[in-house]
């Protein structure tokens, strides 16, 4: 939990810490007195709504005594001044004799309220928006309430997703976050059994794209700024609701009835730095890549710079620049003079086979025993160690000094080395500059590419790679992030009919998906019709169609069947886990019983995965680890135990007939004794109450037994999670 007084403009994640009591009076801000008798006239016994929708986890989420139908959401949104004017028009059904009711509402500064086109009195504590109609509401009336506000939206500090809710981005603004956002934007019965269809009517300068839920009605520019319509008819969560400002290479087509819009930031995207082409390693396991060539060195010395995009996974795989003499066995690697690189020799050194791969980085590394553990020095036979892991910020240009081959022909490499597991895309190099120019070059498709530099393939000892260095240009395919992300939200029909196929039709009339260059987003979300993802999802293909079959599942189970409290989310990401493993299986990746025995088999009974009960996780946990890989080992032995006719029957009719609303955990456990004929009661138990590791039948258990826990053998469907730096990332 990330305090607000110690990180200004951060809010507490969870209002469920906020203290509040609902005996003491409220300070009315200025304006007319309390409500008197309601419509109709006469007593009805009037009173407050709930300051809460009575959730265990977060009593202050949502509210009491109405029914949210609609919200128009009418907002400007200026980058340069980060400021968000808006008005919030809602209309909404009393389930009772309302006096006052409450709207969730975090940071912004109200201008003015009025419910039924009279001015309303409100007041405020802590995410708490109290308003007062200038007369009650009697139960069953429709009304409308106008929310006119403005401000500096400020972002979540969640404890277990990182920084999320409103997201001021490089070039606009990215709203996303669960359970907790929507109130940091608009005023709202923010919790997930107050469903309602949305309008969103959403102002930026007309030089960004702005991208919301649903269908794109319209858009209208005037005097520089665009107002852009989209229409989400289908009754959705507040949390779901999202907005995406900035630059995006939009793509829309119509497939199977389904409009699909994706908005890909161009930021995700490798391009050269000047021209039309570029060079790239390309990702492949395994590698020792290198594009060399011979520089005749003056007396005097001579430098090389060159622009390079790095995005490889840290600490295990290195870009760097090798150099040695013609003729002569005096390799090393060069420091960057712009202090792009160092020495830290990473992890692949020291705790993987990393030399038994790449024999020839003893050149420039050797390991050692310290009291500590296994270590590397920056020095080996002949040299030392120069090099960047990681993920660079864009392009950056590296400086090398070759004055130390003054005199003689130096080979240069511009070199990429990856372990045995979890490649990321690669490098991409452009605008090399030697000073005496030879060597120079911008790589154009100009009839010699290199321009004198060439392909070396892997030094000896290592195994010949399994692709290389190669000249593209963006319109090639360039394995980039973006290239992975586009490739993989553009499977969603694909997607969509396979998961259709096991829960039923598809709920909703549009589809789609946001991939914005944010750094820090930790996640992605199931957003209804328009999922938002991180783009560190998209290191790889099989990564990337993952986490877009997991939030098209959600779109099934956590948007079109909500829970009804948030204790019961493992209905939600344990259902869209488990239609990972069921892609997996269809896909030819590894069955869904491949999957459950790699889980299974990885954590032994010692291991804290199996003490969090996902059944009821508590608030801290909702998205645990254990929710989501034990919510799909819960499944497979469901399947397992009541067959595959009846399982997926069970899957489909929980869809169907809990379809537009929500549903908990022992709804599902009576709607699977119904179809299976069977007394669940025990299994359930084990499976989602019982913190401790499942006895599983004896041949599932002589099998796991044997299932390997190397990642370099685990099912597809293991996905994103397998990498090693990546373990921050949440799917939810």
């Amino acid at each position: 939990m990330l305090a607000g007084d110690k990180h200004p403009g951060v809010l507490m994640s969870r209002k469920a810490f906020i203290a509040i009591s609902l005996a003491v009076s409220l300070t009315l801000a200025p304006g007319v007195g309390r409500a008197d008798s309601g419509h109709g006239g006469g007593k009805h016994n009037f009173r407050r709504g709930a300051a809460g929708a009575g959730d265990p986890y977060f009593p202050l989420d949502g509210n009491g005594g109405y029914d949210v139908r609609h919200y128009l959401l009418d907002v400007t949104y200026d980058p340069a001044t980060d400021v968000l004017t808006g008005v919030a028009t809602i209309d909404a059904r009393a389930t009772q004799n309302l006096s006052a009711f409450n709207l969730d509402f975090e940071g912004l500064e109200i201008r003015s309220i009025k419910v039924d086109g009279r001015s309303a009195d409100w007041s405020r504590d802590g995410g708490e928006l109290t308003v007062v109609p200038r007369r009650g509401l009697k139960k069953g009336h429709k009304f409308t309430t106008v929310v006119r506000y403005d401000g500096i939206p400020v972002s979540i500090g969640d404890p277990q997703l990182g920084q999320s809710g409103f997201l001021h981005t490089d070039d606009g603004a990215l709203v996303v976050g669960q359970p907790d956002v929507a109130a940091t934007w608009f005023p709202a019965n923010d919790h997930p059994t107050d469903k309602a269809s949305y309008t969103f009517k959403i102002t930026a300068p007309s030089k960004l794209q702005v991208v919301a839920n649903g269908k794109l009605e319209k858009q209208r520019e005037r005097l520089g700024w665009t107002t852009w319509t989209w229409d989400a008819k289908e009754p959705m969560a507040s949390y779901l609701a999202m907005m995406a400002i900035g630059e995006f290479d939009v793509t829309a087509y119509r497939e199977d009835g389904i409009k699909f819009l994706d908005a890909i930031d161009p930021d995700v995207f490798a391009r050269p730095v000047t021209g039309d082409g570029f060079a790239l390693s390309q990702a492949a396991d395994l590698t020792y890549k290198r594009l060399g060539r011979t520089i005749t060195v003056p007396a005097g010395g001579a430098q090389m710079s060159f622009w390079i995009n790095r995005d490889t996974e840290d600490s295990w795989d290195f870009a760097f620049v090798e150099a040695h003499t013609v003729g002569l066995d005096d390799w090393t690697t060069l420091q960057d003079l712009n202090g792009n690189n160092g020495q830290d020799t990473g992890f692949s050194c020291p705790f993987g086979d990393w030399q038994q791969f790449h024999p020839f980085l003893a050149h420039y590394q050797t390991p050692i025993e310290t009291p500590e553990g296994p270590a590397c020095t920056p020095t080996g036979a002949s040299g030392a160690w120069w090099a960047a892991t990681g993920t660079s910020v864009g392009y950056e240009q590296w400086l090398v000094d070759l004055s130390a081959f003054a005199g003689s022909d130096v080979e240069v490499s511009i070199s990429y080395a990856s372990d045995e597991v979890v490649q990321w895309p690669g490098v991409f190099v452009d605008d090399v500059v030697v000073s005496t120019g030879e060597g120079s070059t911008s790589f154009e498709g100009d009839g010699d590419a290199l321009d004198g530099w060439s392909v070396l393939g892997a030094p000896e000892g290592s195994e010949p790679n399994a692709n290389d260095w190669i000249v593209g240009a963006p319109e090639d395919g360039t394995g980039s992030r973006g290239d992975i992300a586009a490739a993989s939200l553009g499977r969603a029909p694909e997607i969509l009919d396979f998961l259709a196929d096991n829960f039923g039709p598809y709920p909703f009339s549009t589809s789609g998906g946001v991939v914005d260059d944010l750094v820090g987003l930790g996640f992605a979300l199931e957003n209804q019709t328009r999922p938002v993802y991180s783009k560190d999802f998209f290191s790889d293909s099989f990564s990337g169609d993952n986490v877009v079959v997991h939030e098209l599942a959600h779109q099934w189970y956590g948007d079109d069947v909500a829970v009804e409290a948030w204790q019961h989310i493992w209905l939600n990401e344990g259902f869209a886990t488990y239609a990972e493993w069921l892609w997996s299986e269809h896909d030819g990746l590894g069955t869904a019983q491949d999957n459950f025995d790699f889980w299974y088999s990885i954590f032994d009974e010692t291991h804290p995965f199996w003490t969090v009960v996902i059944g009821d996780p508590g608030p801290d946990s909702i998205f645990d680890f254990a929710v989501y890989k034990r919510g799909g080992m819960t499944l497979h032995q469901l399947r397992l135990l009541v067959g595959d006719y009846d399982f997926f029957t069970i899957l489909r009719q929980w869809a169907s007939s809990q379809a537009g609303g929500n549903g908990t955990t022992d709804e599902f456990i009576s709607l699977a004794e119904q179809v299976s004929g069977q007394e669940l009661d025990d299994f359930f138990q084990i499976w989602l109450f019982t913190p401790e590791r499942p006895v599983v039948a004896a041949a599932v258990a002589a099998r796991t037994a044997s299932v390997t826990t190397d990642v370099r053998h685990a099912p597809a469907g293991a996905g994103t999670v397998l990498s090693r730096s990546d373990g921050n990332l949440k799917v939810i």
